[in-house]
């Protein structure tokens, strides 16, 4: 074979997950490529080298990588002349280190710099038809990068344009190239979580159906199996758990094999829930400690942040609330730490201890009383604070996915602290706010609280803040008392202060969010 069959037949190793033979492969061109003395062979290993880096997440060969080509580039940007072909070749790896660094960025969750360089790839150099298909390649691809990196740190909203770009590329009819399929994969993979984590969820299957397809077309099998394991995310959020298990059972062979630490992690949090599901808390403990001993290895604190939190759930069902309260102790450190933490993943913290506090009094009724009270000034001013959120959502669906996925569980944790401390004055208040609010249901299957911090559902349709909480006034038909936005303050006596008013202003000191519009309060007595 010629090297560049062989630089060909790496690509396709790579592309098929067998990233150990082809980078072999590459380092085993070297000396030949050093023997014709072609600086443009040895970039182009380089390059793939670095993409194989990138995916194993081992980084420092993706540094050395790329200044081994910056090096090399700069010897030639430096000649007095330069002919046609130097040019093309300063162009086309000037572009594949541009994809490097935009990719190293984002998976350091250095967001904005991994925007500037994805914007110079974009717009970097004059167009020049034998480059044209390889550029536009790189510029989807690096956007898809962005976007996971954006979706793994919460960061969804961001992510949106990007993926528009993404769909505008893959939903068209493919080329049949090697490359063109790895986009429909890789982007049809990535939309599909995305979809799976905003509650959009008869979107994302259709996604990760094609993106199925064609890597089985290709024999991809990680890639097939990644698909299986992000329908098994959809199915385990739609309350279906036998699906969800046969799926992740299937994806777990091919994943553990190709050994990605972040799909591993999370094939055993899901290996984790099912058997906290069937009541094998021993058996629960173990898995979710490999998916933390995963996420500690890669250095992802969210991540660990969220498996503390669902390892103290079973510390809860054990009974041993102590160890319980370090977990969620340690998690509220990592959250502290996080450069990009929101007032939402705060708010899911507080309700999650007031959830420890309320199994801590149901197993204790001497001391009930106390732990309720403290429980309900967690879990009601972060249920109204997260509730608060749909009614900045323009769009009706987007509302009802809100309410569903995130806002209806932590309501009906508030009623039922309420309910449980027997504070029926707090309870009426609760009932009275609701109803002026509108209804809210449970999704079917009865999630339980502790099923849900796996797929946690974020704001989508409110582009311009994240998590946008209204206030002030709001949008109301004519002749109608309909309104989208905070409620005025309610009372519902007289004599009495208005509804909720100590927990609202718990909520606006926690999470900055103002509750109560400014106009004049509304009676609700006849």
């Amino acid at each position: 074979m010629t090297i560049e069959q062989d630089l060909d037949r790496a690509r396709h190793l790579a592309f098929a997950a067998d990233e150990g033979a082809a980078k072999d492969l590459l380092l085993s061109l070297m000396p030949r490529i050093e023997e014709a003395d072609r600086d443009d062979l040895m970039l182009e290993v380089y390059a793939q080298l670095g993409e194989i880096y990138l995916v194993r997440t081992a980084y420092d060969g993706v540094t050395e990588c790329l200044t081994r080509m910056r090096d090399c580039l700069g010897h030639y940007i430096a000649m007095p002349a330069r002919d046609n072909q130097i040019e093309r070749m300063i162009l086309r790896y000037r572009r594949r280190a541009l994809f490097l660094q935009t990719g190293f960025a984002a998976a350091h969750g250095d967001h904005d710099s991994a925007a500037l360089t994805l914007h110079e790839l974009t717009d970097d150099g004059e167009p020049d038809p034998d480059l044209r298909a390889e550029h536009a390649y790189l510029i989807t691809h690096a956007r898809i990068l962005c976007a996971v990196a954006l979706c793994d740190d919460d960061l969804h909203v961001q992510s949106l344009p990007l993926w528009q770009e993404v769909l505008d590329v893959i939903s068209a009819p493919g080329d049949g190239t090697l490359f063109s399929d790895a986009l429909l994969v890789l982007g049809g993979t990535g939309y599909g979580r995305f979809c799976v984590e905003t509650g959009r969820l008869t979107e994302a299957e259709p996604w990760l159906r094609r993106a199925g397809a064609r890597a089985r077309s290709r024999t991809w099998g990680l890639a097939t199996a990644r698909t299986q394991l992000e329908r098994a995310t959809a199915a385990w959020a739609a309350g279906n758990r036998p699906l969800a298990q046969d799926l992740v059972h299937e994806a777990y062979p091919a994943i553990a094999e190709h050994a990605r630490a972040h799909d591993v992690s999370r094939c055993w949090l899901y290996f984790g829930l099912l058997s906290i599901s069937v009541g094998a808390y021993d058996d629960a403990d173990e898995r979710l400690s490999h998916a933390e001993r995963h996420w500690r290895e890669l250095g992802r604190p969210l991540h660990i942040h969220r498996i503390l939190l669902q390892r103290s759930w079973v510390d809860i069902f054990r009974g041993d609330f102590a160890a319980a309260a370090e977990r969620v102790s340690a998690a509220r450190e990592l959250l502290d730490g996080w450069p990009r933490h929101s007032w939402l993943q705060y708010a899911r913290l507080d309700d999650h201890l007031g959830s420890l506090l309320r199994a801590e009094a149901l197993a204790d009724p001497a001391a009930a009383g106390d732990t309720f009270a403290r429980a309900a000034e967690l879990k009601i001013p972060a249920a109204l604070a997260v509730d608060s959120v749909r009614y900045t959502l323009a769009d009706a669906d987007a509302r009802m996915r809100w309410a569903t996925h995130v806002s209806a569980r932590m309501l009906a944790g508030a009623f039922a602290v309420a309910w449980e401390w027997g504070n029926t004055e707090l309870l009426s208040e609760l009932i009275e706010c609701h109803c002026a609010r509108g209804t809210f249901t449970v999704p079917d299957g009865g999630t339980a609280a502790w099923a849900d911090t796996a797929t946690a559902a974020v704001p989508v349709d409110e582009a311009d803040e994240y998590a946008l909480v209204a206030s002030g006034h709001g949008s109301t038909g004519t002749g109608s008392l309909t309104r989208l936005g905070a409620l005025p303050p309610l009372r519902m006596e007289p004599g009495g202060a208005p509804v909720l008013s100590r927990y609202r202003d718990l909520a606006v000191t926690r999470y900055g969010r103002q509750l109560t519009a400014d106009d004049g309060e509304w009676s609700t007595w006849p």
